[in-house]
């Protein structure tokens, strides 16, 4: 039995090969679940998907419900990524850090989008306690933001009534790319909204470390300042 993923059996004690191949299945499952749903979606047609035979499948999960929960507990690692980026950040401004920390947040936006959309779409099949998991995923990342935010207050670099309202904004706004690709990308690059969305919210707290940018008369203005009606 693997020690990956406490509950779930594996035949397999190579826990890097468990790792590897369950991402591997959970990736092909979500493909799979958004084009016929969950109820509707079955382990044979997983394992074509990822291009793996039944049999080998179950080497490494037991079930469909097996793979709700990997899927909630990869999701549940969401602020790690968040937190190694602050700490790589090293001692700069907090507008600095927060800026890396929204190229890094839109980026995760774009990668899971799928994911954001399944979790959308099927929650009402996922177990109390994976649901718990995955609110509190959510909840993780709205935390990490609000207390960066928090941090800049201190130092007076931000000046923001309430740092929960804006962490909240800046967490729907990452998925907003994800979720709403379909119009976004007829507009904008993932480059181009990451840019925009950072100096909207950096206008928002007050910050005046915002992108200088020319206003076609030769001097220098705020970037943020353009967008202003």
């Amino acid at each position: 039995m693997s020690r990956q993923a406490p509950g779930i059996r594996s035949y397999s004690n190579n826990d890097e090969l468990v790792q590897e191949r369950r991402q591997r299945i959970m990736a092909s499952a979500i493909k799979v679940f958004l084009r016929k749903g969950y109820r509707g979606a079955t382990i044979r047609e997983i394992a074509q998907t990822c291009g793996m035979s039944e049999g080998s499948i179950y080497r490494y999960i037991g079930s469909k419900n097996d793979l709700l929960h990997l899927i909630c507990v990869n999701r549940a690692r969401s602020t790690e990524g968040l937190q190694k980026v602050l700490d790589e950040a090293g001692d700069v401004s907090v507008s600095e850090a927060l800026r890396a920390c929204l190229r890094y947040h839109f980026v995760v936006g774009d990668v899971s989008r799928d994911y954001n959309l399944f979790f959308n779409r099927e929650i009402r099949n996922f177990s109390s306690e994976d649901r718990r998991i995955l609110l509190e995923s959510q909840v993780a990342v709205l935390r990490f933001f609000e207390r960066l935010l928090e941090r800049g207050i201190g130092t007076g670099e931000f000046r923001v009534k309430s740092p929960l309202i804006m962490a909240h904004n800046i967490l729907m706004v990452g998925h907003d790319w994800g979720l709403r690709r379909w119009f976004l990308t007829q507009h904008f690059t993932l480059e181009e909204y990451t840019e925009m969305q950072t100096e909207l919210i950096l206008r928002q707290l007050g910050t005046g470390d915002v992108k200088m940018a020319s206003d076609g008369t030769g001097e220098q203005t705020r970037a943020s300042d353009s967008l202003a009606p």
